[in-house]
């Protein structure tokens, strides 16, 4: 049930996408600071992550 529905959501939103690049055929032209927090965001949650969970356990020692 799960997996139907992320692929449900999944094929919705790839139409959407479509259907607003058939109303909006220039390019899009994004700036440079979405592209770097889309860049660097995921790995610096995951160094956050690694660093809080490795605290406790000894393993930073």
């Amino acid at each position: 049930m799960i997996l139907a529905s992320v692929w449900g959501i999944s094929l919705l939103i790839s139409a959407l996408l479509r259907f607003w690049g058939q109303q909006h055929p220039q390019p899009l032209e994004p700036s440079a600071i979405p592209i770097l927090v889309l860049l660097l965001m995921p790995s610096g949650l995951m160094a956050g992550w690694l660093l809080w969970s490795s605290r406790g356990s000894g393993e930073s020692e």
